[in-house]
């Protein structure tokens, strides 16, 4: 187990929400063998930056400009005036992007097969009650069962944070050197 000031140290979370996740985070890495100074310091790491130093466990869809809107989701918009519609609109935007299964969770799990995937791994109906990935046990049971399935636990073994933030954020990598930082921060803490 992990104790608070590790956890604040190694992800920059305030002591209020170290506090609130220091006990499900240390579940899941024990449940999931994120249990070396490599793999604890990538996962750390990559949940300090999914979740805002572990202050977000919802993704974030309110958009006010619909020009930032559409460079942001090029897939889905063409220009802004197709996106004009979704902004200021979470709920309408979270149906197109992703069906409704925005991420949520530590990690920020996206997408209807995933929510399916973890819930039946972690015995939980995240279909029929996907808010149940805002809480503090499931934001960090979901990021350690998306961790071990996705095989990061490797990539973090090799000290590896590009493949783990390609595993975990897509081709896109973003906040790749942010990752990179944190992961330092985090293995000075546990070597």
């Amino acid at each position: 187990m992990i104790s608070i000031d590790e956890l604040k140290n190694a992800t920059g979370a305030t002591e209020l929400d170290a506090l609130k996740y220091v006990a499900a985070i240390s579940q899941a890495m024990e449940r999931f063998e994120i249990n070396t100074p490599q793999r604890i310091a990538a996962f750390l790491a990559t949940i300090s930056v999914e979740s805002a130093r572990l202050s977000a466990v919802e993704e974030g869809l309110y958009y006010s400009n619909p020009e930032r809107l559409a460079s942001i989701f090029k897939r889905v918009f063409a220009d802004a005036k197709q996106a004009e519609g979704f902004t200021k609109n979470p709920k309408a935007l979270s149906q197109i992007l992703y069906n409704g299964f925005h991420g949520r969770g530590l990690i920020q799990l996206t997408h209807e097969a995933n929510y399916k995937a973890c819930g039946d791994a972690l015995g939980v109906n995240f279909i029929e009650e996907p808010e149940l990935l805002a809480t503090p046990i499931y934001a960090a049971l979901s990021a350690g069962w998306f961790w071990q399935t996705n095989k990061c636990n490797e990539a973090a073994d090799a000290g590896d944070m590009d493949k783990v933030t390609r595993i975990v954020n897509g081709p896109a990598k973003l906040h790749l050197a942010e990752r990179k930082h944190q992961y330092d921060v985090a293995l000075s803490q546990f070597t």
